[in-house]
């Protein structure tokens, strides 16, 4: 899904945070407590904007010149959040299981928002 502009004018964090909370298959990620889900999920939200600021993505909360790498952006919300949650190659595994999923959940956000313009 790359050669996507992200229009993140729009962007609502809260409600971005809210609509992957409630849509995420909970069933998929009981090694979770609910809790913790949320928490990640807020976290991945929160990394996912500061990649995109980062990478170009996001300048002055405008679109900027460079393109949103699915690929970077997962590498980088997992990887930042396996150091701040810690634990084992299992957690690690289940973390990155999780990032899948989430990504899945904020495109599709994205797209119901009409943050996404396709080139």
């Amino acid at each position: 899904a790359d050669g996507g502009g992200v229009n993140i004018q729009g962007y609502d964090k809260d409600g971005a945070v809210a609509f992957i909370t409630q849509k995420i298959d909970r069933a998929a990620h009981k090694g979770f407590a609910p809790s913790e889900l949320d928490s990640l999920l807020r976290q991945a939200v929160e990394l996912d904007l500061k990649y995109m600021q980062d990478a170009g993505v996001i300048v002055d909360g405008v679109a900027g010149d460079s393109f949103y790498d699915d690929d970077e952006a997962f590498e980088y919300i997992s990887d930042n959040l396996i150091k701040l949650y810690g634990g084992n190659d299992e957690t690690a595994m289940r973390i990155c299981a999780l990032v899948d999923d989430y990504m899945d959940l904020q495109e599709a956000y994205m797209e119901q928002a009409g943050l996404v313009e396709w080139e």
